[in-house]
């Protein structure tokens, strides 16, 4: 014996279980495209200023001539910078002990194998806090730049 079937009642299954195709309209297509493109936009920013160092260090060495100048004036006295009594009968430089000043920005220093007292050698700021701008060997002791961040 042969049992034979018709697909016609499958056909009628499927035709039904599919139904209507629901697409969406030109408007919002550009919604979601909109909403794409700012999220993307977004986590490109902030992966930008993730990336980007907090301070922006000065731009080449030849910037930091007059800073140089202008310490190397100050340790050899050719600059008047005042002694500040620091305990009895021990004084540094003004701008040692203070810093001075360039423009905007307070520039700090300190002499390699010598008493400083800057803020960094004093222990007031830590090595994360300062950012180092020069590190000057020209002469016979090591002068090193550095700024507060």
């Amino acid at each position: 014996m042969i049992n034979a079937t018709t697909h016609t009642g499958a056909e009628h299954a499927l035709r039904n279980e599919a139904g209507t195709v629901r697409r969406i309209g030109p408007q919002a297509f550009a919604t979601l495209l909109g909403l794409e493109l700012l999220l993307v936009a977004g986590v490109l920013i902030w992966a930008l200023s993730w990336a980007t160092p907090a301070a922006t260090p000065l731009a080449a060495s030849h910037d930091l001539t007059p800073i140089q100048e202008a310490i190397r004036a100050r340790i050899g006295g050719d600059v008047d910078d005042p002694l500040i009594e620091v305990a009895p009968g021990l004084s540094a430089r003004s701008s040692n002990l203070r810093g001075f000043s360039l423009g905007s920005t307070t520039y700090y220093y300190y002499v390699e194998g010598a008493a400083n007292f800057d803020p960094y050698s004093r222990g007031s700021v830590d090595a994360s806090e300062i950012e180092v701008l020069l590190r000057d060997s020209s002469d016979l002791a090591t002068v090193v730049i550095y700024r507060l961040l």
